[in-house]
């Protein structure tokens, strides 16, 4: 498992995961330029990805994530009430990228499990990521 944390903060949020098999990005806080600009730094391609996680929606964490999904055909996944929160803000995404992670549950990605539980924070339904 490798990660690194592209951007964190007020300004924006992304973490990239990944193991040998599949690679994600936590959240999308940056506009997609500026994504493209860290993911060339850390020596990785943003078409690789197998997909987005959403933490919530405050924009330092979903800035850039419409348009990277879109360019890049990522599906997204996130909680419905943040789906609900996020979508006005995001632009139009097909529904084939649209996916729905549920609090307390865990989805499997080949050698991945990826799990997500509720935290506290002012947005609609906040979670994290356990890999």
């Amino acid at each position: 498992m490798r990660f690194s944390v592209l951007a964190s903060g007020s300004t924006g949020n992304a973490i990239y995961v990944e193991n040998d098999e599949h690679s994600f990005l936590v959240d999308v806080g940056l506009s997609g330029k500026k994504m493209e600009q860290l993911f060339n730094k850390i020596g990785r391609e943003m078409k690789n990805l197998s997909g987005i996680l959403v933490t919530h929606e405050h924009s330092d964490h979903i800035k850039g994530l419409g348009v990277i999904a879109r360019k890049y055909n990522l599906p997204i996944y996130a909680n419905e009430k943040t789906w609900d929160a996020m979508e006005p803000l995001i632009g139009e995404i097909p529904v084939d990228l649209k996916f729905t992670f549920d609090i307390e549950s865990v989805k499997t990605f080949g050698s991945l499990d990826v799990e997500s539980y509720g935290v506290s924070h002012d947005a609609a339904e906040p979670m994290f990521y356990i890999f």
